[in-house]
Formats: structure tokens, sequence, C-alpha cells
């Protein structure tokens, strides 16, 4: 049970899967017109998140490029107020996935990463989804499932085991 003052982390770049099949997929986020500067500070700013929580397996490219699982991670990483898979920063290096408006406008605020912040949040501080669930990207008909049907996916999962 958490404390009623503790403040949740918003959750972002959490993909889609037959797991999860209410998060975005992150073929709707891909902007090949992103600009690249900003792009690169944004990747900056993830890549010193402070380690949030491990988890017992690691992530998957859902774009199927052939990057090896380990290399996209296993942990939750925070900024104090954000939190984001480890593997976030594959998917805006080699996907051009472009994240929504108000996270890179947060990243872009803060004028160094806030490490004392991070590094003060407690292991148990809950993260909520909600928000990042309702982001819709900017390829409302895009999709990085390349299977008609969900066997075709379950089978994929199956041999990435």
């Amino acid at each position: 049970m958490y404390s009623n003052d503790m403040q949740e982390l918003i959750g972002f770049g959490y993909w889609r899967s037959l797991f999860e099949p209410a998060l975005p997929d992150p073929a709707r986020f891909v902007d090949e017109q992103w600009d690249a500067k900003t792009r690169q500070a944004v990747v900056l700013y993830l890549k010193q998140g402070y380690p949030l929580s491990a988890w017992m397996g690691y992530s998957w490219c859902r774009f199927r490029c052939g990057i090896a699982n380990n290399q996209l991670g296993s942990c939750d990483l925070t900024d104090g107020t954000y939190c984001w898979p480890e593997g976030l920063v594959h998917y805006l290096e080699c996907h051009a996935v472009r994240l929504p408006d108000a996270v890179v406008q947060h990243i872009l605020a803060q004028p160094t990463f806030p490490h004392h912040r991070a590094s003060q949040t407690p292991e148990v501080t809950p993260v909520s989804t909600v928000w990042w669930a309702k982001q819709a990207g900017w390829n409302s008909q895009a999709s990085s499932f390349f299977g008609e049907s969900e066997e075709i996916e379950r089978e994929y999962l199956r041999l990435l085991k």
C-alpha cells in the first residue's frame, strides 16, 4: 500500500503488446521530420535517468529491427516526475519516434537533469500510465504489429523466449 502523500510518477514510453493492449503503438509516434537538435536533447536527458526498478526480463523492439533484447534493458528510469523504460532511447534514435509535446517541454524546461530529485524517488513509488495510454501519436493508422491476427503476434512472442 502506498502512502497518501506519495507522488505518483507519470509513466510514458511503454508500448502496446499482447500483454498490454491498451498502451500506444510506437509506430503512431514516428516523425521523421522531428528537429534533430531537439531529438538529441531529449535522448541525452533520457539517458541520464535514475534507475527506479528492474524487471525480471528484457524488453523487445516492437519494430523487430533485430536489436538484441538485452540492449533494450530491463529497468525503468526516472527524473522524479516521469518514469520511462530504459530502452526508450532506442526508439528515438533508431525509429524516429517523437514523444508527446508535454514530455518534450518538461525535458527542455530543465536546466540540468534533476539528479537530486530523481535519486530521492523511493523504489516503491507508484507509476501511472493512465495519461500515456490516452496518447494517440501522430500517425493514427500506423501499426508496428506485422500480423493481421493476435495468433501471429503470439507466435512471434513465443520465439522471443
